[in-house]
């Protein structure tokens, strides 16, 4: 047999490998350019931004309208695939958080929307493909540049102030309650709401480990623990703190971005990243000729995520309604303290020697 004979080995048939070999759909083309722009514009938010701002917010519109340009059909449903493969992608790399990008999904899902209706409106009035590639790359490539700009132009000890206030009244005396503050462990129930539990740090004790100005402070909450002083100190009166650092022990995939996290190998994560605590401040009031007490506290904080129609309320509600509760369950504490103090003892029957003493 002659091995080298052509006939004796015929080539395989066209339709044959083309019905092995098949080219991807156009639509599956389009999804892959909006991951790979995707992670391009994410990579290029790490490297010049300082925060999470505006220009990373809005990156699923640019994304959305790339896709858009590119899908004969469907330009929607593909930008809406294309970010959520992206996003997926940044979960299991550990960039972010499930929690991070729950979040971020209202404002995520209708840029990538909108996107992929404005990427479909120029397909549409946009004849040529080297105009539509064109028009295309222009966004992209604006997508980057407003980054690189406002990381340049950003400075986070300038972004918005924040404060959440809050006053609960306390039926028993300054000195009760500051003891209840300052001199024991503070340890609050686990009973929050579901919306605050759901990813955010929920505090659990509080510790002082001694009196006055300088003194340690450590707060432990549910995905870790924050180290301090007390910067303000006036028994009875006033005690503030102020955090130092963070010491985070998160689950892979949840990511808090409290402080420095696990990085997995890879960057570790900034207390910059979603705000700057600077001040939490306890003030007692007095009330009823000094039997009963206003107890207030105000947390101050640095907001460093944009925009701020969405992230302004939402992180003003969550400290809000975290510090009601809060104060709420430091209210009881005192309470149930108090009445353990003021319930007399429970008379002890008389022993066989005692009865025999009273006769």
């Amino acid at each position: 047999m002659d091995l080298n004979d052509p006939s004796k080995h015929p080539a395989p048939a066209m339709d044959d490998l083309n019905a092995v070999l098949t080219a991807p759909s156009r639509g599956a083309v389009a999804i892959a350019a909006g991951v790979v722009a995707a992670t391009v514009l994410y990579c290029s938010a790490q490297a010049f931004m300082k925060s999470y701002g505006p220009a990373i917010f809005t990156s699923p519109f640019f994304v959305g309208a790339v896709v858009g340009i590119l899908s004969r059909t469907r330009p929607v449903r593909n930008a809406l695939i294309a970010v959520g493969i992206a996003m997926g992608l940044a979960i299991f790399t550990f960039r972010e958080g499930v929690i991070c990008c729950l979040f971020a999904l209202p404002l995520v899902v209708p840029e990538a929307i909108l996107g992929g209706v404005c990427g479909a409106t120029i397909r549409r009035h946009v004849r040529g493909v080297r105009a539509r590639r064109a028009v295309g790359l222009a966004l992209f490539l604006g997508a980057i540049g407003w980054g690189a700009i406002e990381g340049a132009l950003d400075d986070p000890a300038r972004h918005p102030v924040h404060e959440a206030r809050t006053v609960a009244h306390i039926a028993a005396p300054p000195a009760r309650v500051f003891a209840a503050l300052a001199d024991r462990q503070i340890e609050v129930a686990a009973d929050w709401p579901w919306f605050l539990r759901i990813g955010l740090p929920m505090p659990h004790r509080l510790r002082i480990d001694h009196g006055g100005v300088g003194a340690a402070v450590t707060a432990t909450f549910s995905q870790g623990v924050a180290k301090g002083h007390v910067t303000e100190w006036v028994p009875g009166q006033v005690l503030a703190y102020a955090i130092d650092r963070y010491a985070i022990t998160d689950l892979p995939f949840h990511i808090t971005r409290l402080g420095r996290g696990p990085s997995y190998g890879l960057r570790a994560e900034r207390v910059d990243d979603w705000l700057t605590l600077a001040s939490t401040r306890f003030v007692l009031r007095a009330t009823a000729a000094g039997r009963e007490t206003d107890l207030e506290r105000v947390v101050v904080w640095r907001r460093h995520l944009a925009p701020a129609f969405y992230f302004g309320w939402l992180q003003q509600t969550i400290m809000q309604r975290g510090q009601d509760r809060l104060l709420d369950l430091i209210r009881r504490r005192v309470l149930e303290e108090r009445g353990r103090d003021e319930t007399p003892p429970t008379a002890r029957p008389a022993g066989p020697s005692e009865m025999l003493a009273r006769r």
